[in-house]
C-alpha cells in the first residue's frame, strides 16, 4: 500500500485546444487534447499506475485484487465509483444532458452521471449554459432543439477562475469556450447530445444527436444558476481546506498550501484522489517522499493512514 501516481488517458475531441499542454505537459497523439482522464477505470480510458510495485498495472486491476483500496464497503465486482478528469474547452461543447441513476435505461447500458466543475482558467467573456431559464412544454423545448433555438431559453452564466458548479443529472448545459475545468462526475460517460451548433466532424458529417433520449430525461424545472461551496473551511498556519461540494457521489476539497506540512489521514472509508491544480511538492509517507507537480493525478488507497503534502501548491482532494 503507497501512494500511486497515475498515467492519464487522453481524448482527441474536435473542441479542444491546447491549454493542457501549456499548463500541464499534456500531449495527446492527435491534433488536440481535450480531455485528459486522471482517475478513470472505465472501458474507454483506464488509469495506468506509474510508481512504485504496481508500476505499469492497470489501477483497475489492483483495485479488483484489493477492493479495500477503494473503500471497506466496496467488493470487487462493484464498479469504481467516480471519474476525473480535466477539460479544455477551446470551442464549446455541445448542449447536453446526463441521466440520473433512475432515468438511464439499463437495457441500453446506459448510466446516471452527476458532475462537479471547478474552473481552472477562463478567458474574457466566458460562460456557461446551465438549466432552463423559463417554464416550457415538452413539446415547445422538442421544437425548439430541432430548430436550433434552445440555447434562447437556457441561462447563460459568466465564468470566472475558481468558481463551482454541480450539474444535476436532467440539468440542460454546455460549457462554452474558452474555458478549462477539472470534472469530478460518476464514473459514466453517458450523454445525450442535443444541439451542437451544425457543427461537422472531420470527416463532414454532422455529429450524432440524441433528441428522444434527451428529451425523456431532461428536468423543465427552471433553475437559478448558482454556485457550489460548502465552504466548511479550515484555516492553518501555512494555507487552508475548504470544502468545495458534497453529495451521494463523491465528495471534493480545495487544498490550499502556502509552503508549509499539512497532516492527513485517510481511513478505510475511502481513498483519497489527490488532482494537483497548480504548484508543486511532495507527499510523505513512511519515510518516504513523493514528489509531484501540476497536473499530477495521485491515488491514495484506502486505508493508508498518514501522511504528509508539503510545499506550494493547490490541489483537489476527492473521496467517497
Amino acid at each position: 500500500m503507497y501512494p500511486m501516481k497515475l498515467s492519464p488517458v487522453y481524448k482527441d475531441y474536435l473542441w479542444g485546444g491546447h491549454e493542457l499542454e501549456k499548463l500541464y505537459g499534456k500531449i495527446s497523439d492527435g491534433d488536440r487534447t481535450a480531455e485528459s482522464w486522471e482517475l478513470c477505470c472505465h472501458p474507454e480510458g483506464e488509469s495506468v499506475i506509474k510508481n512504485g510495485s504496481y508500476k505499469g498495472c492497470r489501477l483497475s486491476d489492483i483495485l479488483k485484487e484489493n477492493p479495500a483500496f477503494v473503500s471497506d464497503r466496496f467488493r470487487k465486482e462493484d464498479k469504481f465509483p467516480i471519474l476525473i478528469k480535466f477539460i479544455d474547452a477551446k470551442e464549446k461543447l455541445s448542449v447536453q444532458v446526463h441521466p440520473s441513476d433512475e432515468t438511464a435505461n439499463g437495457e441500453l447500458g446506459e448510466e446516471g452521471k452527476a458532475e462537479m466543475w471547478y474552473v481552472i482558467s477562463a478567458k474574457p467573456r466566458a460562460f456557461l449554459y446551465y438549466g432552463l431559464s423559463r417554464t416550457i412544454s415538452k413539446e415547445k423545448l422538442e421544437e425548439k432543439i430541432k430548430d436550433g433555438s434552445v440555447c434562447d431559453v437556457l441561462n447563460k452564466v459568466k465564468v470566472h477562475a475558481g468558481d463551482v458548479f454541480f450539474i444535476h443529472p436532467g440539468t440542460i448545459h454546455a460549457i462554452g469556450a474558452g474555458l478549462v475545468v477539472a470534472e469530478i462526475q460518476q464514473n459514466s460517460n453517458t450523454t445525450f447530445r442535443i444541439y451542437d451548433y451544425l457543427r461537422k466532424d472531420w470527416e463532414g458529417n454532422y455529429r450524432q444527436l440524441h433528441i428522444e433520449r434527451a428529451i425523456d430525461v431532461i428536468d423543465r424545472t427552471p433553475i437559478v444558476p448558482s454556485q457550489e461551496f460548502n465552504n466548511n473551511e479550515v484555516s492553518l498556519r501555512s494555507g487552508r481546506i475548504r470544502r468545495l461540494f458534497g453529495c451521494p457521489y463523491f465528495n471534493v476539497l480545495q487544498i490550499e498550501n502556502w509552503g508549509g506540512k499539512i497532516k492527513f489521514w485517510c481511513d478505510r472509508s475511502s481513498f483519497h484522489s489527490l488532482l494537483v491544480i497548480r504548484g508543486m511538492g511532495h507527499l510523505e509517507y513512511k519515510g518516504r517522499r513523493y514528489d509531484f507537480s501540476s497536473g499530477d493525478s495521485i491515488f491514495v488507497p484506502a486505508g493508508m493512514g498518514e501522511y504528509y503534502l508539503s510545499g506550494r501548491h493547490e490541489i483537489l482532494m476527492s473521496k467517497i
